[in-house]
């Protein structure tokens, strides 16, 4: 039930430490948006990386990709070679997808800083940018500390289905779906008083009892 799901979120926001590493995170988020086009790529990259794979596995290979800073000097064959280095799956195709971002980081930037209305900025994203979906691209804006989105994967959709608010769904969510959980999360986030987007590092906390982005 809802009541049960709030009380618990309640327990784990009132937690100093785990609270801390949110608001941690939160201020990264908030300077991300103010960081040059590498920071800007560095995030994009690592959510396309995270597609249909592990935040574990996107981290690792983010962290190779900018400590010898082939991200944003190297070729799609240098991408997809360290990308298979640490185990990644899908190694050539988000090899390309990284590579065209960074193409067109700049261009990206400026219309993600210019637009103003939040639907539109992400429906933006996920029409233009190759690699990103609904989830990709809240993820991204939200890591970029824009956080009226909230980040639907299996971790959130887990807690949400054990506390009865939603079912676990077999299939890739649906843009119609995807806005009708977003509105379920965005109702509990007034009702906790924390952003969308925030609330998700806590939704994802409650399933693997990690903080990462």
């Amino acid at each position: 039930m809802e009541e049960d799901l709030i009380r618990d979120l309640n327990a784990i926001i009132m937690n100093s430490g785990v609270k801390g590493i949110v608001e941690s995170r939160k201020r990264e988020f908030m300077e991300n948006r103010y960081g040059d086009e590498r920071v800007w790529l560095t995030e994009l990259a690592y959510c396309i990386l995270v597609a249909n794979t592990s935040a574990k596995s996107g981290l690792r290979c983010i962290k190779a990709l900018t400590e010898n800073g082939k991200l944003f000097n190297g070729s799609i064959e240098d991408i997809e070679e360290i990308l298979k280095i640490n185990g990644y799956r899908y190694p050539r195709k988000r090899a390309e997808y990284i590579l065209e971002a960074r193409l067109r980081i700049k261009e990206i930037k400026e219309i993600v800083e210019k637009t103003i209305d939040p639907n539109e900025r992400r429906d933006w994203l996920r029409r233009n940018v190759k690699g990103l979906g609904m989830k990709e691209s809240s993820h991204f804006l939200r890591n970029m500390g824009y956080f009226d989105y909230a980040i639907i994967d299996r971790h959130i959709l887990k807690v949400l289905s054990k506390y009865g608010i939603a079912k676990i769904e077999q299939k890739k969510l649906t843009v119609k779906r995807y806005l009708e959980l977003e509105k379920l999360i965005k109702e509990l986030s007034m009702k906790l008083n924390v952003e969308p987007g925030i609330l998700d590092l806590y939704l994802w906390y409650m399933d693997t009892g990690e903080v990462l982005k």
